[in-house]
């Protein structure tokens, strides 16, 4: 399969954040993700959502790359915040279910990205 971008925007608020676990499940699925890959990647792109919700003025944009068994998802959130850190349980849970994972805020702009790779993955993708 061909390395494709496809992206979603939603409102920051908690009620969208099962539109994100949907898409990014559908990604990693198409990316060749397992059963339990599938659902890694889907908790944590669900948890960084969740940092960035509660403003309903404001949205989530996810864009996710599929390729060569590998998921990239990028996150981000206008939130007009001062940074937005994770508590120590959601940096455990992201770091126990991603392969690379940051987040970082600048200017306003909350960003943050999420690789998964799968299992049976050939060396060298994305």
């Amino acid at each position: 399969m061909e390395p494709s971008l496809v992206s979603v925007t939603f409102p920051a608020v908690p009620e969208y954040l099962r539109l994100a676990r949907i898409a990014t499940a559908d990604a990693a699925s198409r990316a060749g993700l397992d059963y339990e890959e599938i659902d890694d990647v889907r908790i944590a792109v669900s948890e960084l959502c969740s940092l960035m919700s509660g403003d309903p003025a404001t949205t989530v944009t996810l864009a996710f790359q599929v390729g060569g068994g590998s998921l990239v998802v990028e996150g981000e959130s206008r939130t007009g915040r001062a940074e937005i850190t994770p508590n120590e349980l959601s940096e455990a849970i992201v770091a126990a279910v991603a392969d690379e994972h940051s987040l970082v805020t600048a200017d306003g702009v909350t960003r943050f990205r999420v690789v998964k790779h799968a299992r049976s993955a050939p060396s060298g993708t994305v």
